[in-house]
């Protein structure tokens, strides 16, 4: 099919091909680590070597949502197992009906293999540069018009900044060929045989679309499509309108029959989830910061990707941003609308665009009409709405290029001419949306300024070569450097933040190690400071307690919130939240430490924790926007503060978090406590201390403190060469019995230092790693537990019982319909216990115990995707039969 259609043009597929081939070779042997599980899996240290700072993609979901869960996913399938369910994230979780994972989408199941997301991604981007080309070729566009197009699309800003969430985006343009060739089609009157063809192709593209997992991405692009298709039936006569509306019907019902089994597992989880914000219109008012719009042009006007994590309004931008376009897009954008030719579509094209842009950012009128559409304000329209107004952009852009050869020299240097100052006039009305936000990032540093200046060199440069390539040169050449230009920007942004990813790192190996040999089919649970990421359970096989997912159980959410977290948030249970006061993150770990009990009723046998873990701050700190306080040798800080009810009484140690330079520090660090007439003193040797982690300074005798005196902790550097810095965050409140003094002090009392003071637990530590330390709870109740019985478990799914008496079995699984159980092969209803857990009938003597989860009408959706995947691939079969018995099979890609 794919030879079908590019016939004549192999050379083209090859250019289309080059730049994901090497994207996917530079992840692979490159001089960057790319692999997610470096940034964020939380079990990576000594990761370091970036050349710019920051991050190289925006959304963390990159790694923890489609990496974690699509690996394990993959892992499943070629274990043999559908991955419907996933043991090893909270209390178990649907794993196809969630979606995220992209469980069932054949691109995702490379991340089974050594740098398979890298691989996955070069292959989509290949998938979205050949759809744009079919579909600029389909539409009528000149063959290099087509590929410049293709070219600036296959590595457009979704891809570049939101990565794997971009999936489905990767499809958008096969469905605009779909739609464009079933209307030539239509048009043309050909018959159902030569229809058949495009209407399973049209069916693939969006079923696949929706196997490729984040449905809002999919609702919010097909909001374009449909707009799209019934703009093109516009026009068309009556008989031809019916076939048009007809097959896309029948690619509807087709892709609908193909996507059965998602569906039906994604329908039958929303029955039971807590939609977080994804429901009860949770977006509605929310839009996008005006100060991103500049970025859509100049992306990098603000720095690298999250370059500046104290700026908090900045933080906002970057972290609610969907994707870039470029100043080249723009300035071809805009000369096409003062070409005549094809009006009608770039009207249309402006229109999207306008209102795209216009909803994402709140403007009246056009925000209101846009969120009266069905489900949008359930949606993060403002962040995913990017790709739609993009693929328009680069779609007027190859429109422009393909009517340069048609113009007179002068029109073409007037029309460029003009597009060029509107372009910078949009600059400078985007700047003012900007303000004062990069006047403010202009005083601040040099490394600001460069990229702002930067960022005005490039659009000087760019408005500089278009407006003197069409006075210089002929219209060949003239085609040839604008076809490059809109290229060469489109992949020198794309590679850019490359150069914020690591060059040096290591996983902590020991510790997952510890964990997968120890924690069997109990839990483990994160704490703050010290985690493996969420998600990242089920990539390592670790059962989690800790999600991140759109859409959890209701009955996971509930027990969670009752028993063991009431600050949890639905869909993401993770120790820090950043929305939290300083005062309820304060309580909520206070909440943690006396519920540890509570924990090890829900199965949780470890504690993932920083080393100071049995230690609580000795003061309300605000955990963002840290600063390393450099001390050297004779220097000293020193802080006096008030005790409360929760400060330990005696302080027999101290925690104090340090930087040692990639552990490069020497010398002794000494801290002393004072309370009353009562000091005691402690030393620790900086050259066992963990760069960016807790030193842990036992003190030579006890200090006792009284609730509502001061007590004064004083951090000196003895001796050594080579400094050491103390982490300083933002204090939490005004509080005047606290100060700071120093040899140095420009932070003033606005800052202080992560010092935590020895408070006993029940936990033990089991296990200290690079990462993270390892505290293991006593009393954890077993995965499976009956009385009177003695049991053995084989899986998740299955354990060997032998009972003294009939007893009941618990298992420590959430119950959600779909779930069924067997004793000895015998159905057995599951009953619920404690309002989460599964419990079953068990008799006396032997049985064997299976329970095994299905969604509800899942067995008759595989059978209607069965029938319509023999249906594609008869067809597809069939016209590769047909286009061989014409060809030449040994010639296809000459």
């Amino acid at each position: 099919m794919i030879a079908k259609l590019f016939e004549g043009k192999s050379v083209t597929l090859w250019i289309i091909c080059a730049f994901p081939v090497f994207i996917a070779l530079f992840s692979i042997f490159g001089p960057f680590l790319t692999d997610s599980f470096y940034l964020y899996s939380g079990v990576a240290f000594g990761v370091r070597g970036a050349i710019l700072p920051g991050y190289p993609t925006i959304d963390p979901n990159f790694g923890e949502t489609s990496f974690a869960l699509g690996a394990h996913a993959t892992s499943e399938l070629f274990s043999g197992h559908l991955p419907l369910w996933n043991h090893y994230e909270g209390l178990g979780m649907p794993l196809l009906g969630e979606m995220e994972s992209a469980a069932l989408f054949p691109p995702a199941w490379l991340q089974g293999l050594p740098h398979g997301q890298a691989v996955e991604g070069a292959l989509l981007q290949f998938v979205a540069g050949v759809g744009a080309f079919l579909f600029f070729r389909k539409f009528g566009l000149r063959t290099g018009a087509a590929l410049a197009g293709s070219l600036a699309f296959e590595v457009n800003g979704v891809f570049a900044w939101l990565r794997a969430i971009a999936n489905p985006v990767a499809l958008l343009p096969w469905l605009f060929y779909a739609v464009e060739a079933l209307r030539a089609a239509a048009l043309t009157e050909k018959a159902l045989s030569q229809r058949l063809p495009l209407i399973c192709l049209c069916a693939c593209a969006a079923s696949l679309a929706l196997y490729a997992g984040f449905p809002e991405q999919v609702y919010l692009c097909a909001l374009l499509l449909i707009s799209w298709a019934i703009f093109r039936a516009v026009g068309l006569p009556y008989r031809q309108t019916l076939t048009y509306v007809g097959d896309l019907l029948a690619a509807g019902m087709i892709s609908l029959a193909l996507s059965a089994p998602l569906l039906t597992a994604f329908i039958a989880h929303l029955a039971e989830a807590d939609l977080g914000r994804h429901a009860n219109n949770g977006f509605y008012g929310m839009w996008l910061d005006s100060g991103a719009i500049i970025q859509y042009i100049m992306p990098y006007i603000y720095g690298p990707i999250f370059a500046r994590l104290d700026n908090q309004h900045l933080f906002r931008i970057w972290g609610n941003t969907g994707g870039y376009i470029g100043f080249v897009p723009i300035v071809f954008a805009l000369a096409g609308t003062f070409i005549p030719r094809r009006r009608s579509v770039k009207v249309f094209l402006i229109g999207w665009t306008v209102i795209a842009v216009g909803a994402t950012h709140g403007w009246p009128g056009l925000y209101q009409a846009f969120v009266a559409l069905p489900l949008v304000k359930d949606a993060a329209f403002y962040r995913y709405l990017h790709p739609s107004w993009i693929f328009c952009i680069i779609f007027l852009s190859a429109l422009f290029i393909d009517d340069v050869p048609t113009l007179r020299p002068p029109v073409l240097r007037r029309i460029v001419v003009y597009a060029v100052l509107s372009g910078l006039i949009l600059i400078m009305l985007a700047a003012l949306g900007a303000w004062p936000l990069i006047p403010d990032l202009w005083r601040v540093s040099l490394f600001d300024k460069a990229f702002i200046a930067a960022s005005l060199l490039v659009v000087a440069a760019v408005s500089c070569a278009i407006l003197a390539v069409p006075r210089y040169a002929g219209t060949r050449i003239t085609l040839t450097i604008f076809s490059g230009l809109l290229a060469a920007e489109a992949v020198v942004w794309f590679m850019l933040p490359y150069l914020s990813a690591p060059r040096e790192g290591r996983l902590d190996d020991d510790t997952i190690s510890f964990l997968q040999r120890n924690v069997g089919y109990q839990r483990v649970v994160n704490t703050t400071g010290a985690a493996l990421a969420p998600n990242y359970g089920s990539y390592f096989k670790v059962p989690l307690l800790n999600y991140d997912d759109n859409a959890a159980p209701i009955a996971t959410v509930n027990y969670i919130k009752e028993n063991l977290d009431p600050y949890a948030h639905s869909n993401v249970f993770v120790p820090f939240f950043p929305t939290l006061s300083p005062a309820k993150q304060a309580d909520r770990e206070n909440i943690f430490r006396e519920r540890l009990s509570h924990y090890a009723k829900a199965g949780v046998k470890y504690v993932l924790a920083r080393p100071d873990f049995d230690f609580i701050p000795a003061f309300s700190l605000v955990y963002s926007g840290s600063h390393a306080y450099d001390i050297g040798s004779g220097q000293w800080v020193e802080i006096s503060t008030q005790a409360d009810t929760s400060t330990p009484s005696p302080i027999e140690a101290i925690s104090v978090l340090v930087g040692t330079y990639y552990n490069t520090s020497t010398g002794h660090l000494k801290v002393t406590v004072c309370a009353d007439a009562a000091c005691a003193g402690g030393v620790a040797d900086l050259s066992r201390a963990e760069d960016n982690k807790p030193l842990l300074i036992p003190l030579d005798q006890p200090v006792r403190v009284k609730s509502g005196t001061q007590y004064v902790v004083r951090i000196e550097k003895l001796d050594g060469e080579k400094d050491v810095a103390l982490w300083m965050f933002p204090r939490a409140s005004t509080n005047a019995t606290t100060t700071m003094l120093g040899t140095r002090s420009p932070l003033g009392d606005k800052y202080l230092p992560d010092i935590r003071l020895e408070s006993k637990t029940d936990a033990t530590l089991v296990h200290q790693g690079r990462s993270m330390s390892i505290f293991q709870l006593p009393g954890t109740r077993n995965y499976f537990s009956a009385e009177f019985c003695v049991l053995k478990a084989l899986s998740h799914d299955r354990v060997d019982t032998s009972c003294a008496r009939p007893s009941k079995l618990m298992r420590l699984e959430v119950n959600v319909r779909g779930w069924s159980a067997t004793v000895d092969g015998r159905p057995s209803p599951i009953s619920l216990s404690e309002g989460v857990f599964q419990t079953i009938d068990l008799p006396s003597g032997k049985a064997r115990i299976e329970f095994s989860y299905e969604p509800s009408g899942f067995k008759p959706a595989m059978v209607a995707a069965g029938a319509a995947l023999l249906l594609i691939l008869t067809v597809f079969c069939w016209t590769s039969f047909e286009f061989l018995k014409q060809h030449n099979p040994s010639n296809l890609f000459v």
